[in-house]
């Protein structure tokens, strides 16, 4: 069973990582952390309100499978939080996979874990904080993929499931990864 910290924070978009967190559920039985900056619930974008678990000066970044984060309308509060860095650059130094949603992509780019590699959000985001990702390689694809890093445009919910679920081994084949896919897109397979 792995073992997911899933960060929260107040106005994350919580239909960015609908998908991903199912599958992880349904094919891995993973474990889902839920982490905040205090471990105070937060409200989402859909306004949805998540109680943390955990904040995140009480949890070790190396017991953990992923670190999960979604994009949302808070990420600029964040961008300057120690606590927030420490998570990325500790999740990269022990080589954990980090998967970020869209705007999310900023916080890893603070955090120096997107330097010389290739990433992806909404063109928009890019644009506005072209300074921030001086150091990255912007692909503008739906999803882009460097080691253990993924990142995605906020659009690409689908695409950005399976991908998480395939670096971390709960995809076994080709097959798998298109049914799913085709699953999270809402595409029946014919029999």
């Amino acid at each position: 069973m792995k073992k997911i910290l899933f960060f929260v924070y107040p106005h994350f978009a919580d239909f960015e990582i609908a998908h991903t967190l199912f599958l992880l559920r349904k094919l891995g039985n993973s474990e889902i952390v839920t982490v905040s900056i205090d471990g105070k619930a937060v409200e989402s974008l859909g306004g949805l309100f998540v109680q943390a678990k955990y904040a995140l000066n009480e949890i070790e970044v190396d017991a953990f499978d992923l670190v999960l984060v979604s994009g949302g309308d808070g990420v600029d509060q964040l961008i300057d939080n120690s606590a927030v860095v420490k998570m990325f650059t500790s999740a990269h130094q022990y080589h954990i996979p980090i998967a970020a949603m869209c705007a999310s992509a900023l916080l890893m780019a603070k955090a120096g874990v997107l330097d010389d590699k290739k990433f992806t959000c909404l063109p928009h985001t890019y644009r506005n904080h072209k300074s921030l990702f001086k150091n990255s390689i912007y692909t503008g694809n739906d999803v882009a993929i460097s080691e253990s890093i993924i990142t995605a445009k906020g659009t690409a919910f689908a695409e950005f499931a399976v991908s998480v679920c395939k670096l971390i081994g709960l995809l076994s084949d080709d097959k798998q990864y298109s049914s799913m896919l085709n699953f999270c897109k809402g595409i029946t397979e014919r029999s």
